[in-house]
């Protein structure tokens, strides 16, 4: 039976990256960690680091792109990103082994086709990634400053969601940031807020939805207590799995089969 694997190696401002397996397909989305703490955390999380195919970044921060080229060059895996992201990049993989994406042009592998979204950040060309093996389907959204309908629109519809919950608002005010950098962050191309993700998650909850994911949680303006609550209130009536990635340890992957639908809706 097909299937997609999907595990969260570490998300946050240590660094970001998501491993998605369909078929022959092993791809990460970011590659924020050095490279031997990803095969590190893949090696325990029951991965097969070393047949990695393909790269997808977001944006060119290092928190998402630091391991891009030495990756490339030490495994000769393909990089798909932005042309915004290439120009900005700072350590990028072989010319060989770059590949333009475009928002709203999907991207088909061997076993997966992965879709980038247009999402506001302050960035050249960034982007989040919905992808599926024509059965099963899931997104990653992280670092964004707000969720525009088309976005929404976009990720209707999955059976995983990794999203982002950056921080607590009034953490987020009240703590030791500079002034300049807490307007940043909740600016709209900033990060998401707790209460700014559960609308998203509004926005996109199905009954098929099986798994959230909340993900790139500030160290210093949330907790997990106040994420998970803003999630959960959404959640509430929902049979989703709810869960939170670590900056330090990789999470048990998740494995999403095909989706058998339910007689009766959870929700009108």
């Amino acid at each position: 039976m097909r299937s997609v694997r999907v595990c969260v190696l570490g998300s946050g401002s240590s660094g970001n990256c998501l491993w998605v397996e369909a078929g022959a397909t092993r791809a990460l989305f970011d590659c924020g960690l050095p490279m031997r703490e990803t095969r590190r955390r893949c090696v325990e999380a029951g991965l097969p680091f070393k047949e990695l195919t393909d790269i997808f970044l977001t944006h060119e921060h290092a928190d998402h792109s630091y391991a891009a080229g030495v990756l490339g060059r030490k495994l000769g895996v393909r990089v798909h990103a932005t042309r915004g992201t290439w120009r900005a990049l700072r350590d990028p993989p072989p010319p060989s082994l770059r590949h333009v994406v475009r928002a709203g042009v999907p991207v088909k592998l061997s076993d997966l086709t992965v879709a980038p979204v247009a999402i506001p950040h302050d960035v050249d060309e960034p982007v989040a990634y919905r992808f599926d093996d024509g059965i099963a389907s899931g997104a990653v959204v992280t670092d964004l400053g707000c969720a525009p309908p088309p976005l929404w629109r976009s990720l209707r519809g999955l059976d995983a969601l990794v999203l982002e919950m950056n921080h607590d608002l009034r953490m987020l005010v009240e703590g030791p940031y500079p002034w300049s950098l807490k307007r940043r962050i909740r600016g709209d191309h900033g990060h998401l807020s707790n209460e700014q993700g559960a609308k998203l998650l509004a926005h996109v909850l199905h009954e098929g939805l099986r798994h959230v994911v909340l993900a790139h949680l500030s160290e210093h303006n949330n907790t997990e207590k106040h994420a998970r609550r803003a999630a959960e209130e959404v959640l509430d009536r929902s049979r989703a799995k709810l869960s939170v990635a670590s900056q330090s340890r990789a999470l048990e992957p998740l494995v999403i089969g095909p989706h058998r639908p339910r007689q009766l809706a959870l929700f009108a």
